[in-house]
């Protein structure tokens, strides 16, 4: 048997998140209801980092308290003990964190050293099972490998998943599998977070063929880090679910059921009338 591919929806939060204009909160509630109705289980629908940095997720908590009857694992970004007591508020159970291995990246993105970021955060999450964890490392690709075993080691206290993100859209396929094969040494409950790039799907079959069992994917491609200039789209979770049904890989998600969701994509792309 082919063995299944986890698709980790991130539109709602890392799609939405870079719109130029703010998103009505009832676009993405159709949104996430759609993409669960489609098959997708796992959604990350927000994130708890502060308003005025990112206005599009400012209404996070309410929308959570909105969609949280969804038969599905719900996960929200945080960025800090803040982000996590207000995620807990709403009743969020799933978390994503997220540091970098590069020192410079944890300074431009938290104000704060490497050593600081992960001091938070295990203060942050002492009392949270590292099963309700993912832990995304940004610009996972571009670390040396003592950098990356350092992060991936310090990422598994914390949680349960190690995703590898391409955030700059810049990574080669030696880069990934290299970062692969050194993550390995230390789990096998790896993801891999791709950034747009014209050998995108070749580095997912690369992936697959180490073992990397779950991506992120973001419905319409939308998405792309606001902290680095020029990043680039997310993998499209309809290219994704092609690529997979081509293969005969399981996914649990009904392709044709993604076309609701791709309409509410062109609506949420399109800024409301003043």
């Amino acid at each position: 048997m082919t063995p299944k591919i986890k698709i980790y929806e991130v539109g709602p939060r890392d799609g939405i998140q870079i719109m130029p204009h703010i998103v009505g909160r009832h676009l993405k509630k159709d949104l996430i209801e759609t993409l669960v109705s489609a098959g997708i289980t796992d959604i990350e629908v927000g994130s708890f980092v502060h308003p005025k940095l990112v206005p599009n997720m400012a209404d996070s908590g309410k929308l959570f308290e909105e969609i949280s009857y969804l038969s599905a694992h719900l996960g929200v970004l945080i960025p800090n003990h803040v982000g996590l007591d207000r995620a807990m508020a709403v009743g969020a159970e799933h978390y994503n964190i997220f540091y970098s291995p590069i020192a410079s990246f944890n300074t431009a993105n938290h104000g704060k050293s490497y050593d600081e970021v992960l001091s938070h955060y295990r203060s942050a999450l002492m009392k949270i099972s590292p099963n309700q964890v993912r832990v995304y490392l940004s610009m996972a690709f571009n670390a040396n490998s003592k950098e990356l075993e350092n992060a991936v080691k310090d990422g598994l206290e914390l949680g349960s998943t190690i995703v590898l993100c391409d955030t700059d859209g810049t990574a080669t396929e030696d880069q990934i599998y290299h970062a692969i094969r050194v993550t390995k040494n230390f789990t096998d409950d790896i993801a891999l977070h791709l950034h747009s790039s014209h050998k995108m799907m070749s580095h997912v079959e690369m992936a697959y063929e180490q073992g990397v069992r779950e991506f992120d994917c973001s419905i319409g491609g939308m998405g792309g880090c606001p902290f680095i200039e020029g990043s680039q789209a997310n993998l499209a979770t309809e290219v994704m679910v092609q690529w997979c049904n081509e293969r005969g890989i399981e996914t649990g998600v009904d392709l044709n059921a993604l076309q609701p969701a791709l309409d509410i994509v062109k609506k949420i792309k399109e800024p409301i009338p003043v």
